[in-house]
C-alpha cells in the first residue's frame, strides 16, 4: 500500500481497493446491459462508478449516491451527450 523512496512514504493509489458493487446493483446493471444489446455490463459498471464519483464531487443532499449513479447509467443508455462519451461505441 505504501512505497518507500529516499525515506519518504508514498501512497500507492493502485493498491487501494474499491468496495464491491452490491448484488442488487450488479443484477440491475446486467439486466440493463442485456436489454440494451449495445453496451456490456463492464461498460455500464464504469458509468456507474463514474456516477458515484460525480456524486462525491458535487452531489445533492436530496438524492442518495446509488440513485445518482443509476441515473447516470439510465441517461447514458438513453443517449445523453453530456458525459462518458469515451465509452460510447462508434457506429460502423
Amino acid at each position: 500500500m505504501y512505497q518507500i523512496q529516499n525515506n519518504i512514504y508514498y501512497l500507492d493509489i493502485m493498491a487501494v481497493k474499491r468496495k464491491a458493487l452490491s448484488a442488487a446493483t450488479v443484477a440491475t446493471l446486467k439486466r440493463k446491459a442485456k436489454a440494451s444489446k449495445r453496451y456490456t455490463y463492464g461498460t455500464l459498471a464504469k458509468v456507474y462508478r463514474r456516477g458515484q464519483g460525480a456524486f462525491l464531487s458535487a452531489g445533492s443532499r436530496r438524492v442518495p449516491m446509488a440513485a445518482w449513479a443509476m441515473g447516470r447509467v439510465n441517461s447514458f443508455l438513453r443517449g445523453s451527450r453530456k458525459h462518458d462519451l469515451d465509452l460510447r461505441k462508434k457506429k460502423k
